[in-house]
């Protein structure tokens, strides 16, 4: 039984095939989970790592594992993809607002380019 029946179906697919592709190019062994923390961030801006955990039902160590992998140092100390940024919270030191940084954004660009 074939899985796509009709061209349409086909052609979506194919989008989401490409889309994943953008993220491997930039890293080849890039999680589904930081992906997903990467695109909630997009779609989020200036929300709080605790907001993400929860509307991803992430544990929070799954949630600063893949911040940081997104972020400019990787947590193992190696270079992460640069794609966020972290910036204080001016009303609670103890939170971090999540921001895309130049390059996140131009990452949003292709990804919504290849949609084309």
């Amino acid at each position: 039984m074939a899985v796509f029946t009709n061209d349409e179906d086909r052609k979506s697919f194919r989008i989401i095939f490409k889309l994943t592709e953008i993220f491997r190019d930039m890293d080849k062994d890039i999680p589904m989970s930081t992906a997903s923390v990467f695109l909630w961030v997009a779609l989020n801006e200036g929300g709080t790592q605790r907001d993400l955990r929860a509307a991803l039902d992430l544990p929070s160590s799954t949630a600063s594992r893949n911040l940081a992998a997104l972020s400019k140092i990787h947590r193992l100390g190696k270079p992460g993809l640069g794609l966020i940024e972290w910036v204080e919270s001016p009303e609670d030191r103890r939170a971090n607002l999540l921001f895309l940084s130049v390059k996140g954004k131009a990452l949003v660009g292709s990804l919504l380019a290849a949609l084309d």
